[in-house]
């Protein structure tokens, strides 16, 4: 049960959820967009974004494919490798299986990443850049406890 402050309905105070994939639903498919798209059910597929894109995937909610946005707001569970251009934040009932890239990670006590973590850098994103945009930055990567 989701506490009354708990719902991740706006990313900002001035951005909003343009898209929503309620509780009852169940996608399977490709998804690409742009501005904030929610999460509530079940997805089974590839979703990626440009440019500020948020995704937001509520506690409950799956998904299960390749995630490739800016920003990632994860409440629920994702089954597969997700790349955050931007910010990453895992709430306290946020799982990830499957390896991870990020600029900026946030996590909850309580949160889980089952893979491996590896954060962008600037001079990573700089060097792609110069390459023609080519997406294989070289990774720093987060060491795994022991």
């Amino acid at each position: 049960m989701r506490k009354k402050n708990d719902s991740p309905k706006t990313v900002s105070e001035h951005q909003h959820i343009d898209t929503l994939i309620g509780a009852h639903s169940s996608f399977t498919g490709e998804l690409a967009f742009e501005g904030a798209v929610r999460v509530d059910g079940k997805f089974d597929g590839n979703i990626r974004s440009t440019k500020d894109g948020t995704l937001i995937i509520s506690q409950g909610a799956e998904v299960s494919g390749e995630v490739r946005v800016p920003n990632l707001i994860l409440h629920g569970l994702i089954k597969g490798n997700v790349h955050a251009g931007k910010s990453l934040r895992i709430g306290e009932t946020g799982c990830i299986n499957g390896d991870v890239e990020y600029r900026v990670i946030t996590l909850a006590e309580g949160a889980a990443v089952n893979g491996r973590c590896s954060r962008i850098t600037d001079q990573q994103s700089a060097a792609a850049a110069e390459k023609g945009g080519q997406q294989n930055p070289v990774k720093e990567a987060t060491p795994a406890p022991a």
